[in-house]
């Protein structure tokens, strides 16, 4: 089964796309930036799940939807958001749509709608625990921030503005996250989606 990726901001897709494909029996047909860049590769062959961001600059995710569904009629929909109003799909999509996840919440809930996709498809998962975790208690509360921020798929001039920083401050945070936690930039991006969907883990007590 395939899946193709469609979110404006490039690092982010392809940290979704190598996640679903870490934990799932799913090959990624593909990482697009535009409608335009799926709409080419929907010519190529056509994937099982469309996870689709639905705020797309001077695009309609309609305008991938329908031609998507119209050569697939099996075809699923996952939609990712950023929108500040909550994002409703019209009605006549019900059939196709798995869900709506909002970019600000955490990303388990897209691995446990895809998960449960699969199951009924006869396919299972890999355990979330077998991804490996960063030692982020090497991070200052302000890295983490940021950190937290990149795996809400931001990009520096927004992590900026959310935290009150010039973006030239953002780009020195992360280079000094990377180089703390051994990953280069593509591969925190990556992490930082991962650990969205990892339980938390509570410092262990000190003894009485």
């Amino acid at each position: 089964m395939r899946a193709l990726v469609v979110d404006d901001h490039p690092l982010l897709g392809q940290a979704l796309g190598g996640l679903l494909t870490q934990l799932f029996p799913l090959e990624l047909h593909g990482v697009c930036a535009s409608v335009a860049d799926a709409l080419e590769l929907l010519a190529n062959g056509s994937p099982d799940l469309v996870l689709l961001d639905v705020c797309l600059p001077g695009e309609r995710w309609q305008d991938l939807a329908e031609p998507y569904l119209a050569g697939n009629s099996q075809g699923a929909l996952l939609f990712v958001t950023g929108l500040d109003d909550a994002f409703e799909p019209p009605a006549e999509l019900s059939h196709h749509v798995l869900g709506v996840i909002h970019k600000s919440a955490s990303w388990s809930a897209l691995i446990a709608i895809v998960g449960q996709w699969l199951q009924r498809c006869g396919a299972q998962a890999v355990p979330l625990q077998s991804c490996q975790r960063l030692p982020l208690d090497w991070l200052s509360p302000r890295e983490l921030r940021v950190f937290e921020a990149l795996g809400q798929g931001m990009l520096n001039r927004e992590i900026a503005e959310h935290l009150g920083l010039s973006t030239a401050t953002v780009d020195s945070y992360r280079k000094t996250i990377c180089s703390k936690l051994g990953v280069s930039g593509a591969e925190l991006v990556r992490q930082a989606v991962i650990s969205r969907c990892l339980p938390v883990v509570s410092p262990p007590k000190s003894p009485d």
